[in-house]
């Protein structure tokens, strides 16, 4: 977990937080997998719901072999 050293104002409430660049470092390296991740999972579902569209319609897609040797 992340050492975080809280910031008070007078009044003693909570206005900012510090954390260790080594810790924040670690934080941005997560966020960036968690980010990928994410949009990976997006796509799948976009691509997920043009096929149940597409089905509905009653449209031919494209198959995964054609699709990849378009790559």
């Amino acid at each position: 977990m992340f050492n975080l050293n809280y910031i008070t104002d007078i009044s003693g409430n909570q206005i900012a937080v510090q954390i260790p660049i080594s810790d924040w470092l670690v934080f941005q390296k997560e966020y960036q997998e968690i980010k990928r991740k994410l949009e990976i999972l997006q796509g799948i579902r976009d691509a997920l719901k043009e096929v149940h569209k597409a089905r509905k319609e009653k449209r031919k897609l494209q198959s995964l072999t054609e699709f990849l040797n378009e790559c």
